[in-house]
């Protein structure tokens, strides 16, 4: 097991700051928990100490979300697209628009956040005008979905290059734990771990929507797009109004609601999958991805969420029939384990990934 250096705050919920370069680095992450790397799994997070169900683990910004609603010129779930914001249920008559009009996706909660928020935007606006039409028509939503994520993440990079003393900001006190654009390039997932067929239609995809360009210039080779989408799939969390991994299932719960957004998060995603996991996971108002203990942890126990929802693959062969066709892997934690399924020949790979449903 690795140890860190530990980022303490006095409270997991700090202000929220508007700011022109997006913050990054985790809000919070609790003084026991720890990245550890397995040899099969990869990167995990795991705790030092005991700590008491009920106990908030992490609170991780995203680096990139996008929202991801039906018929957004009149759906009131949209989020402000200032990431320092993020607040959710914008009304019609409140919400701020593109002055370009790229795409009606895009609004802010008020002529503040959309002020402060312009340079990060005018990143992706030339993008979304020029392609996100031809792409919602031809390729559809998730692929739509899937590359607006990349270019947000790039339009974050390049508000990094950009301000150096956000970039040493993002750093301060957080010493082994990668933050900012370092720690999206320590993410699992390359071409090696994905389908041939899977990397060839993303390898189209670079080439023909993501070659830098004046309308998209982030200066990166076409290599290094690809294997960011390998990563981006292979970690991205699908963001819900209710709790994702409440295990044992209570008869009454409802799920986790319809999807609203979608967002990468750098320490969130070293979370890997169980079936019956210790941790529970929900985005906040802002956004920011909490890690809740879902019973005590025990000191060396590894913490982990649920993939999807486990109220839609309620026995074995359902749930590793969904992580073997979406994740690459077979599962074999404590309850997949216990159930004793029929074996199957597959091991771990290096895909922890969240639902983009």
């Amino acid at each position: 097991m690795s140890q860190v250096v530990f980022l303490t705050l006095d409270s997991p919920e700090p202000p929220v700051r508007v700011d022109r370069v997006p913050q990054t680095h985790p809000a919070w992450i609790h003084p026991h928990l720890i990245e550890s790397t397995d040899p099969v799994k990869g990167r995990q997070l795991r705790v030092s100490s005991l700590v008491p169900k009920g106990t908030c683990l992490l609170t991780d910004r995203p680096y990139a979300v996008i929202p991801v609603v039906d018929d957004p010129t009149i759906n009131e779930n949209l989020i402000c697209s200032n990431p320092a914001c993020n607040i959710r249920g914008i009304g019609l008559a409140e919400r701020c628009q593109c002055p370009n009009g790229c795409i009606p996706d895009v609004v802010w909660c008020s002529r503040a956040c959309k002020d402060v928020d312009s340079i990060r935007h005018e990143f992706e606006c030339s993008w979304l005008k020029r392609y996100s039409k031809s792409i919602r028509t031809k390729r559809g939503e998730y692929e739509f979905g899937m590359l607006w994520v990349i270019v947000r993440l790039l339009a974050t990079r390049q508000c990094e290059l950009n301000d150096m003393a956000f970039t040493k900001e993002s750093q301060l006190g957080l010493h082994r734990w990668k933050t900012g654009w370092e720690g999206i390039s320590l993410l699992c997932g390359s071409p090696d771990t994905w389908s041939h067929e899977r990397v060839r239609a993303w390898s189209n995809l670079v080439k023909k929507y993501l070659q830098n360009s004046p309308i998209l210039p982030h200066g990166l080779s076409t290599e290094s797009l690809l294997h960011l989408i390998c990563q981006e799939e292979a970690n991205s969390f699908g963001l819900y109004p209710r709790e994702t991994g409440i295990f044992p299932i209570p008869e009454s719960w409802p799920g986790r609601g319809e999807q609203f957004a979608a967002a990468v998060y750098p320490t969130a995603a070293m979370a890997n999958h169980s079936c019956s996991p210790n941790i529970i996971h929900k985005p906040d108002d802002r956004g920011c991805m909490v890690f809740t203990a879902a019973r005590d942890i025990q000191p060396g126990e590894e913490c982990c969420i649920a993939y999807f929802d486990l109220t839609q693959h309620n026995n074995i062969t359902s749930r590793r029939q969904h992580l073997q066709n979406s994740f690459g892997f077979i599962c074999r934690c404590e309850r997949c384990v216990s159930e004793k399924a029929p074996e199957q020949n597959s091991e771990w790979n290096l895909l922890p990934m969240m639902d983009i449903e």
